[in-house]
C-alpha cells in the first residue's frame, strides 16, 4: 500500500496500547494472549461482530475489515492490539499488516463512517507495510 504524500501512515502507535484511549469510537482491544492466527481471527471475530459467514481466514478477514456495515453508521471503529499477534520472522505479521493497511485505506477513501483505524505497540520499527 502506498499513501500520498504527507498522508497519514496506515496505523497508530503506542507506547502503552493498554492505556490507549479514543473518544467516542468502538474500542476493540486485543490482548497480548491472541497469538497466532487461528487465535487472533477467532478474538476479532468476537469483538468486531462479524457475520456468520465469516470463514475464518485471511481473505475473510479482509473482506469483512473493508466492510463493517453491521457495525453503526456513525461509528468510529479502533482495533488497538496490546502485543504484536506474529513474530517478524514469518509472513503472518506481513500479511496481517497488509490487510489492515488496505482496509484502514478503503474507509478513508470513502470518507463515510464506519471509519478504520489500527493501532500497534510502538514506536513503529518498520513502517513499511508487505504486500501478500
Amino acid at each position: 500500500m502506498s499513501t500520498a504524500p504527507g498522508a497519514p501512515g496506515p496505523f497508530l502507535f503506542s507506547a502503552d496500547p493498554a492505556a490507549y484511549r479514543a473518544e467516542g469510537a468502538f474500542v476493540v482491544r486485543i490482548p497480548a494472549k491472541a497469538r497466532g492466527k487461528e487465535k487472533l481471527l477467532s478474538v476479532l471475530a468476537a469483538k468486531l461482530r462479524f457475520p456468520s459467514y465469516f470463514g475464518q481466514n485471511w481473505d475473510a478477514l479482509e473482506e469483512c475489515l473493508r466492510d463493517l456495515s453491521w457495525l453503526s453508521e456513525q461509528m468510529r471503529v479502533v482495533i488497538v492490539h496490546e502485543a504484536f499477534p506474529f513474530s517478524a520472522a514469518g509472513d503472518s505479521l506481513a500479511t496481517y499488516q497488509s490487510i489492515l493497511a488496505d482496509a484502514v485505506a478503503v474507509h478513508r477513501q470513502r470518507g463515510t463512517p464506519p471509519l478504520l483505524e489500527v493501532v500497534f505497540p510502538g514506536p513503529p520499527v518498520d513502517q513499511a507495510i508487505h504486500k501478500r
